[in-house]
């Protein structure tokens, strides 16, 4: 085979790869994530439950029509004694058959039940809202969890570039040593050093790949795809600098989908509380019927029959005494509107105490990034100066190590300080209720 046939193949294999490896964007992955994610899809059905409840006739408003209709057959041994005009006289029969069918229509209407229907309309509807409300809740929970994850993949992907730019350098030192120590300038120390500090940095970097590829299996499980999906993100970690902590704190009283749902919570129990008095007021029905029978007998005088009709009336009931279970529901569903505004409360204040450390968490990185910027380009000046001087034979392998470690460690921590930064801010988007509008 030919050097060009070998350089063709392989040129092509390449190609072919990187055609199939996906470039995954943040906003595709937002999108995908929204139209595959399992607990969207189970928050979607759950509301739509809500939703098919929240009708008149759940709530009571509308009547019941009920259609039955019944046929019924019997054969009995009949011996009967019957006063006539001259006197008593015996009817027997055996095996007499008799049949009966009836039929009929019912109609009812509640017109009044203490308005108790209009309260658990509004129940209804306000369980509706609240169902729209944890969905929200999952969305923004899902897009965050998907925002995390995704910078983590960009944050694991540099990582993974540095550490291969620090394999370069120690192949480079390596080189460098091999070649004093065959021409007798160098010692075996040094350069059997330089090999153990190259197969150390080549040991890190299948590490940090076997990282990188957990967390794209954390992202594809995400967005509801094939774990192994191959991808890779061209993305960096941009952090926006102009959060203030007063409008976050008051975006999340009015924004936080979580704590509207705490107050929707609180409203379903106040309506439920109300459809309970409801019930110490008495119930009014209207009542309407057709009814339609025949019936057949062999024996007897009563042969045959049939009757057709209607009936309509009004109808009341009230309970005066239930052994006081209707007081003790009542006191019970104002505790639970007591223990609703509690939990509400608490969950206000839990969320002002998670947006103040994100908010504390997410300044300090900032200044972070800013210091180790700095620090980076010296250190990164320092380990070229530390190379240059190795080469020239002015330095040494303990000098340049220290300089690689140096700069490695720089540009790890300014990344640490990057990606705690960008999770802060996604958190504060999360918490004050506008990571939709980002």
């Amino acid at each position: 085979m030919s050097k060009k046939l070998v350089v063709l193949l392989l040129t092509s294999f390449l190609i072919s790869n990187l055609s199939a490896q996906e470039i995954l964007g943040l906003r595709e992955a937002v999108a995908i994530g929204l139209e595959n994610n399992f607990d969207i899809k189970i928050a979607e059905k759950d509301q739509l439950v809500n939703k098919n409840n929240n009708t008149l006739g759940n709530a009571g408003f509308l009547p019941t029509v009920d259609l039955t209709a019944d046929k019924t057959f019997q054969v009995q041994d009949v011996d009967l004694e019957i006063q006539g005009p001259e006197g008593i006289f015996p009817l027997s029969d055996r095996g007499a058959q008799s049949d009966r069918f009836n039929t009929s229509a019912g109609f009812n209407w509640t017109v009044f039940d203490g308005f108790g229907m209009f309260m658990t309309r509004e129940r209804l509807t306000e369980l509706e809202s609240q169902g729209l409300l944890d969905k929200k809740v999952t969305v923004e929970n899902t897009i965050a969890a998907i925002y995390n994850t995704y910078y983590r993949t960009v944050f694991e992907q540099d990582r993974l570039s540095v550490l291969k730019e620090t394999v370069e350098i120690s192949q480079a030192r390596l080189s460098f040593a091999q070649s004093r120590y065959e021409v007798g300038k160098g010692s075996k120390l040094d350069y059997l050093a330089a090999q153990v500090d190259y197969n150390t940095d080549r040991s890190n970097v299948l590490r940090q790949e076997e990282l990188l590829n957990n967390v794209k299996i954390d992202l594809n499980v995400l967005l509801g795809r094939e774990s192994s999906t191959p991808f890779s993100v061209n993305g960096r970690i941009d952090i926006n600098p102009d959060l203030q902590s007063d409008p976050l704190l008051q975006k999340v009283s009015r924004l936080n989908p979580s704590l509207l749902s705490a107050i929707s919570e609180q409203n379903v129990a106040f309506l439920e509380y109300k459809e309970l008095l409801a019930e110490r007021y008495p119930t009014v029905n209207l009542e309407f019927s057709y009814d339609r029978g025949t019936s057949n007998n062999d024996a007897g005088q009563l042969r045959s029959s049939s009757t057709n009709g209607i009936t309509y009336g009004v109808s009341a009931s009230w309970n005066i005494f239930d052994g006081f279970n209707r007081k003790r529901e009542i006191q019970n569903a104002k505790v639970r509107r007591e223990i609703t505004q509690l939990e509400r409360d608490a969950l206000e204040l839990s969320l002002q105490g998670e947006v103040n450390k994100a908010y504390v968490n997410y300044a300090n990185n900032l200044q972070l990034i800013d210091l180790e910027k700095s620090n980076v380009e010296i250190a990164l000046e320092n380990e070229g100066i530390a190379l240059d001087r190795y080469e020239l034979g002015a330095g040494t392998s303990l000098e340049l190590r220290e300089a690689q470690r140096n700069a490695v460690d720089s540009q790890n921590r300014l990344l640490d300080a990057q990606l705690v930064a960008k999770l802060a801010e996604i958190e504060l988007l999360r918490l004050s209720g506008s990571i939709l509008t980002q």
